[in-house]
């Protein structure tokens, strides 16, 4: 749960981006029209193919490779688990909440204990070739895996016909932050997500989460609104995997091998948008500098959301290509190397779900500086290096740290994508939830 000193930090901080988003797009003195226009070409450039490609069915071979379910005759014995991949076979994306999805939906069919439908019409189809159209019965379990909030509307009927037919629907539940950080995304997301949270989840059977700090989050934010969740709600939580490929093994590009070599570096991971704290991480390195001290600063990830003013403070920093660096298209391959050779990754988010590239990096043997938030401390224990929240200064410290001290790989457990696969399923199967909220 986030601490009230926690939650200060949190709201300066957010009140400091918008008012830098603001600015900068005040400077280029575009009107008011215009601005707005801006905004949302921004925010469709990550989604415009899920646009182009929606309705279209043959991506689902794309989403899923091979056909990897003819029809529900191969499911195991008990009940039948319908996995809700709709999101990801329309849009044909795999990051994200659709990586999620890919990975427990491929692992539950070749186990048999799960088949990946898409909705159409108000209906399920199996989500392989043909779209075998699935009749429900009573026992059956729906779960809404992925990003339904997207399609609201097309789930309203098949939630009616599917109860009503003695079925049970519980949902995936990846975090709050449309609700809780508004400022972060656009209008039609928080509508559309909240709509989803109050009308879908909170008449759903059971709600699974990726983390138990999602799942605690869950369970404070809902004893503040009015309407109460369905009698015998459950509420559980399971932890996602982390499978690596010997792909990984592979030679990363020349510049980038050129560009570890030049000097100690800390990595960072994932999309430069505000939760990220990456302003922070790049002011702690910024005294750093200040001070002397060789270390590098590379950065790992798309540009993202709400966040222009720092993209353009990256690209027009006075270190940026001698000891500031923005990878925004590296390979695989090149994020393995990466991560083996720093000297340490920092994880500066304010608020995360999960956060694979903890897991990640300590599978490559890289020590890891984390925000000081729950979800981390719920995966990396005593492994990881921790920060106070958004706290430069405390950054600061901790890198010091890490250069005056031997480099050590963290201890941290990982699950494959087929134990995380099993554990989900087998929570569902037995109903095997760990708490109790309606």
């Amino acid at each position: 749960m986030t601490r009230f000193d926690d939650q200060d930090r949190i709201d300066d901080y957010l009140r400091r981006q918008v008012f830098e988003e603001e600015c900068f797009l005040r400077a280029y003195e575009m009107d008011p029209y215009t601005r707005i226009v801006y905004r949302r070409l921004r925010e469709l450039y990550w989604t415009v193919s899920r646009l182009l490609k929606r309705d279209n069915h043959a991506t689902a071979s794309s989403a899923f490779g091979k056909p990897i379910f003819a029809g529900v005759a191969q499911l195991l014995p008990g009940p039948r688990i319908f996995i809700d991949a709709t999101d990801l076979v329309r849009s044909g994306k795999a990051t994200g909440i659709q990586r999620v999805v890919k990975e427990i939906s491929v692992n539950a069919a070749a186990l048999g204990l799960g088949l990946p439908v898409v909705v159409q019409d108000g209906r399920l189809a199996a989500a392989c070739a043909g779209f075998e159209k699935i009749e429900c019965r009573e026992g059956d379990i729906l779960l809404l895996l992925d990003a339904g909030w997207n399609r609201l509307d097309e789930y309203t009927q098949l939630r009616q016909d599917f109860r009503a037919r003695g079925g049970k629907i519980v949902a995936c539940l990846y975090d709050l932050f449309p609700l809780l950080y508004p400022t972060l995304y656009n209008p039609t997301l928080i509508a559309n997500f909240q709509a989803w949270t109050h009308r879908v989840l909170l008449d759903c059977d059971a709600i699974v989460a990726i983390s138990k700090s999602v799942a605690d989050r869950f369970a404070i934010y809902i004893k503040g609104l009015e309407r109460e969740p369905r009698d015998g709600m459950k509420l559980g939580w399971w932890r996602l995997g982390a499978d690596f490929k010997q792909e990984d093994n592979k030679a990363p590009a020349a510049s980038v091998e050129a560009l570890a070599r030049r000097a100690p570096f800390f990595l960072s991971v994932g999309t430069v948008e505000t939760r990220k704290g990456y302003p922070v991480a790049l002011e702690a390195f910024e005294r750093l500098w200040a001070e002397g001290v060789d270390a590098n600063f590379i950065i790992v990830g798309r540009p993202g959301w709400n966040a222009a003013a720092f993209e353009n403070r990256l690209r027009g920093h006075h270190e940026k290509g001698r000891r500031l660096f923005w990878l925004d298209d590296a390979s695989d391959e090149d994020l393995a190397f990466l991560y083996r050779e720093a000297r340490a990754v920092v994880l500066p988010t304010m608020a995360e779900g999960f956060g694979l590239p903890l897991v990640e990096a300590a599978h490559f043997g890289a020590p890891v500086i984390a925000s000081d938030i729950d979800v981390f401390r719920e995966i990396g224990g005593d492994a990881a290096c921790y920060f106070d929240l958004l706290d430069a200064g405390s950054l600061v410290e901790r890198i010091r740290q890490m250069l005056a001290t031997e480099k050590y790989a963290p201890d941290i457990p990982s699950l494959s994508w087929r134990d995380s696969t099993v554990e989900l399923m087998k929570m569902l199967r037995e109903g095997r939830y760990q708490r109790s909220l309606g």
